[in-house]
Parts: C-alpha cells; sequence; structure tokens
C-alpha cells in the first residue's frame, strides 16, 4: 500500500482540493482508495464519533467509510492538556485509526491540517506524521511571491527525502509564467519536483449563500431554496440608482452587499443577475422587495454590521476555500487534469 500525505505551506492553500481531485483521479484508475487526517479542527458528529467536517466530505466523495477518518481533533483543550504534561501519546491512536482505514486500500491520502508546523504543540507536525504513517509527502503551496517558494525550501528541510515534491495554487497569469519558466527548474534542479502550477479560478473562488449567512451571522428573509446557490462575484451598491442600474447589468453571478434602507439599489439589483442581496445595519427591507425577491428566488440576508465591515468578512471568508457541491468538485478536476502531471506524481507515488 501506498501513502500520500498532503501538506501545505500556509493555511486555506487548497489541500483538500488536492486530496479530493488526487484521490478521486486514482479511483478512476481502478485502484481502493481510502482517506484519513489524522488531525482534525472542524469537529462534527458522525455516528456517535466525532470526527473532522472536511474529511468526512471528501471520504463521501471518493467512497470511503465514515468510520475512523480523523481520530484527533486539535482544540485549546488539547494543547492546554499537552502543554500541561497531561496529554497521552497521541502516535499511538492515530497508527491504529489509520491501520483501520488502511485496510484492503491500495493507496492511502492523508490530509495534513494548517501549515507544516500546525500540530507540533501535540507532537504531531507534518515531518512527524509522514514518519509515522511512512508516507510520502506532497507540498501544496499557495503562492505569494518568493517567500512562497522559500517556504517550500524549508518544507524540505523537514520531510527531508519523504518530499516527493509541490504543487502551487492560486497561481495569477503573471505569476503562472514566472514559476514555469523560473521557479520551476529552480526547485527540480533542487531535487524538488513541481507537479503543476495552478491559476486563480472564479467557480473556486466562489462562496455559496449558504456558506455566507452562516459566516456572517446573517438573517436569511427570504429564497433559502436558492441559498446553495454560488456567488462569483461582489459588488457594493453605494452609487445612484441610474449609475447603479448600469453598473449592476456588466456582472453575472453576483451578491449586492448595500443598506438596508436602499430600496433603488435592492430593486436595480434584483433586475440584473443576482445570486443574492446581503442588506447591512440591520434595516428590513420593503414588502415590495421581498416578494419579487420571492417570486425570483432570490435569497435575501440581514446583517446588523455597516457596509464596510461586511464587505471585510466576506472577503475573509473567501479566501478560505472550501470544496463543496458538485460544480466546485467538477472544476477541480478540469483544473487538476489540465494543470497537473497526475501520471508523473503516480509515478513517483510508487502507483502503477
Amino acid at each position: 500500500m501506498k501513502t500520500l500525505y498532503i501538506v501545505s505551506t500556509s493555511a486555506y492553500a487548497g489541500k483538500s482540493l488536492a486530496a479530493l481531485a488526487i484521490a478521486l483521479h486514482l479511483r478512476d484508475k481502478g485502484l481502493k482508495v481510502g482517506y484519513f487526517k489524522p488531525l482534525g479542527s472542524l469537529p462534527v458528529k458522525i455516528n456517535g464519533q466525532v470526527s473532522d467536517e472536511d474529511a468526512v466530505y471528501i471520504a463521501e466523495q471518493i467512497g470511503a467509510p465514515p468510520a475512523d477518518l480523523c481520530p484527533v481533533i486539535l482544540d485549546e483543550d488539547l494543547i492546554s492538556r499537552s502543554c500541561g504534561g497531561k496529554l497521552e501519546p497521541l502516535e499511538e491512536k492515530i497508527l491504529a485509526a489509520f491501520r483501520r482505514a488502511a485496510a484492503g486500500k491500495d493507496v492511502m491520502i492523508v490530509g495534513g491540517i494548517g501549515r507544516l508546523s500546525r500540530g507540533a504543540l501535540v507532537g504531531l507536525c507534518a515531518s512527524t506524521v509522514t514518519r509515522l504513517l511512512e508516507a510520502k509527502a506532497l507540498v501544496v503551496s499557495r503562492f505569494a511571491g518568493d517567500y512562497s517558494v522559500e517556504d517550500v525550501l524549508i518544507g524540505r528541510d523537514l520531510l527531508g527525502d519523504r518530499l516527493l515534491g509541490v504543487i502551487f495554487n492560486f497561481a495569477s497569469p503573471a505569476a503562472h509564467e514566472y514559476l514555469r519558466q523560473t521557479i520551476s527548474p529552480c526547485l527540480e534542479a533542487k531535487g524538488i519536483e513541481v507537479f503543476g502550477v495552478l491559476p486563480e479560478d472564479e467557480t473556486l473562488r466562489a462562496i455559496s449563500l449558504r456558506e455566507l449567512a452562516a459566516g456572517l451571522g446573517a438573517k436569511v428573509l427570504c429564497g433559502e431554496k436558492g441559498l446553495d446557490g454560488l456567488a462569483k462575484h461582489f459588488l457594493v451598491g453605494a452609487m445612484g440608482p441610474q449609475s447603479a442600474a448600469k453598473y449592476l447589468q456588466q456582472v453575472e453571478d453576483k451578491v449586492v452587499v448595500t443598506g438596508g434602507d436602499r430600496p433603488d439599489i435592492h430593486l436595480a439589483a434584483l433586475q440584473t443577475s443576482t445570486r443574492g442581496l446581503i442588506l447591512t445595519g440591520g434595516l428590513h427591507p420593503s414588502t415590495v422587495i421581498l416578494k419579487r425577491a420571492r417570486e425570483l428566488g432570490v435569497p435575501v440576508l440581514l446583517v446588523g454590521k455597516d457596509t464596510f465591515s461586511v464587505v471585510e468578512e466576506v472577503e475573509h471568508l473567501r479566501g478560505r476555500l472550501r470544496v463543496r457541491g458538485e460544480a466546485k468538485v467538477a472544476r477541480a478536476r478540469e483544473l487538476f487534469a489540465e494543470h497537473v502531471d497526475l501520471e508523473r506524481l503516480c509515478a513517483a507515488l510508487g502507483v502503477k
């Protein structure tokens, strides 16, 4: 059996996206693929057993059993017990769960948490887990300049010969060429294979209205059936009605953020391709606006904060990439097929 541990140099780099795309590729090749996440941060109960939300989602997508997915949740209590010397060793617990999850599998995909150092306070940073599970490691790096490349080099120092290579993610068009022509040859000369460079993508950066409502703590006034729709663009409605009409017509698949006391903006938005309205200031819209939104199936979210604060929170939520829904999974697979040398990665892992 082969084990691939997917780690990253920063949080929200796209580890779950990579794990799912690679697992589905291996499954399509006829291999028995399992998934495991030794450390979780998003606790959820499945059949009475605490697991990790991301791990459960990926396991569902690849048809892996929900048991033994994530034996340890990294929370304040666990860290406090570790710092106080009251934490039992976790390695045996993780190894036992991993062996149960891996039974009968050809390949195990193991998901990392946060950055390479995450888990060090409980003795389970990336290098420790890689050694414990006898895994090979793939680094996913969210490209944000040369220091992202330097972090990969530090990752090589930490992981040693267990590091297979790197996939760069979120590369702008200009960065894409720089990574291909300058950085990739440099890293490969140092023994670090670059398996692919993934571009920025609107669909993967899109966020559902349901995620927005939960993240903003918003009250859903109407349009519950449209909450799973993906918003790719966000516009702030702070102009006059004539300017707004022209401005809003130019952008599709959008969410409009504006004050609850701007019925002119609300109506102009509802006359164009709008996924949802976020109304700020805790001000309820008129019954006319709500009636029209219900007719169109457009969710209307009410938030107590001011428009500027809501826009900041939206950008923060969009930066926390979560692969959810058929559209995102399909797009992730398309991007990996086009921009990642999956066959070279399989060969490096030793999968035929």
